[in-house]
């Protein structure tokens, strides 16, 4: 049986998704941007919390905002160089909110009030659908939208259903992704990475995606997690427009499983001993720029994506 609880976070609340057969669980801030909080599992028979979540609100303002834990990506993801780019012969400049390198980030979407559309519970699944309608009035980007989000948990794993509507009368450049951090220990070498990719992208010292691309040789491997991926990009191999990404634990003896469907591309962002960001992606960094995996949508047309986290037991 599944059921849906709303928890006090100091001055906001988490939306909870709960079975209450397994007490596994989900965890979600509507008000920051429908962003994930903790996807709990069941694997090795215990539970495992996956995500590098926030312990409160204090951290949530002071580190998880700034981080974009568990954040939803739009309407661009990764960087855009120094917030410019050209669409349709127009130049846009988007404000740069990574100081440091003056480039925008993920988009602006993370700190907006999401509201519930729907909650629905039964024996089988819990799922709760939130959903965010922009004005376009964000410098850089005038182009209105609704996005809706539909999170699923069942008995077997935790899905993440995100649509994406143009709702201006132009066409609408967009990209589309997720921000979950899988939560790792100072040991690294815990860990293997498995990554179903047929290419790589080179990033520039400012983190900035250059568009070039080399062969990646290395996706039927389990790769060490202590000598890579820290901050890395790949073309997913995808079959029937989905690919799974699989982190695992040689500790607790499971697969973390994140398989994307309508999500091709792949970004990698490790914080030591911390997280390790496995985000799904519809096109790759400055996609606004060099146009890899840019969707373009006319008036009223619709981008559909998903994502699903599943806990395997490795086979000893």
């Amino acid at each position: 049986m599944f059921v849906i609880n709303k928890i006090p976070f100091g001055e906001i609340h988490l939306l909870e998704i709960r079975n209450l057969d397994t007490n596994e669980y989900v965890t979600i801030l509507p008000e920051l941007g429908g962003s994930l909080h903790q996807i709990c599992l069941s694997g090795r028979a215990a539970l495992h919390p996956l995500l590098w979540a926030v312990k409160d609100a204090e951290e949530l303002y002071s580190e998880g905002i700034a981080q974009y834990r568990g954040a939803l990506l739009l309407p661009f993801v990764d960087r855009i160089e120094k917030g410019r780019y050209v669409f349709e012969g127009v130049v846009y400049n988007l404000p740069c909110n990574k100081a440091k390198s003056q480039n925008a980030l993920h988009g602006f979407v993370n700190t907006k009030q999401f509201h519930v559309l729907e909650a629905e519970t039964n024996d089988e699944q819990g799922s709760v659908t939130l959903y965010f309608e922009y004005n376009g009035s964000v410098t850089g980007f005038p182009f209105p939208f609704i996005v809706t989000v539909r999170y699923v948990l069942t008995s077997t794993e935790f899905g993440c259903y995100t649509f994406v509507q143009n709702k201006g009368s132009q066409n609408m450049p967009v990209g589309v992704g997720w921000h979950p951090y899988f939560q790792v220990s100072e040991d690294l070498s815990q860990y293997q990475l498995k990554i179903p990719a047929n290419a790589s992208f080179v990033i520039d010292e400012a983190y900035v995606n250059t568009g070039e691309a080399a062969p990646f040789y290395d996706a039927a491997k389990f790769l060490e997690l202590e000598d890579n991926f820290f901050f890395s990009a790949y073309q997913l191999d995808q079959i029937n427009d989905s690919a799974t990404t699989i982190l695992r634990d040689k500790k607790t003896l499971i697969d973390i499983a994140v398989t994307s469907t309508g999500l091709p591309f792949l970004q990698l962002y490790g914080v030591a001993g911390k997280g390790l960001a496995i985000e799904p992606l519809t096109c790759v960094g400055n996609a606004f720029n060099n146009g890899i995996g840019l969707n373009v949508l006319a008036p009223g047309e619709l981008i559909r994506t998903s994502f699903n986290v599943s806990v395997k037991d490795i086979d000893q």
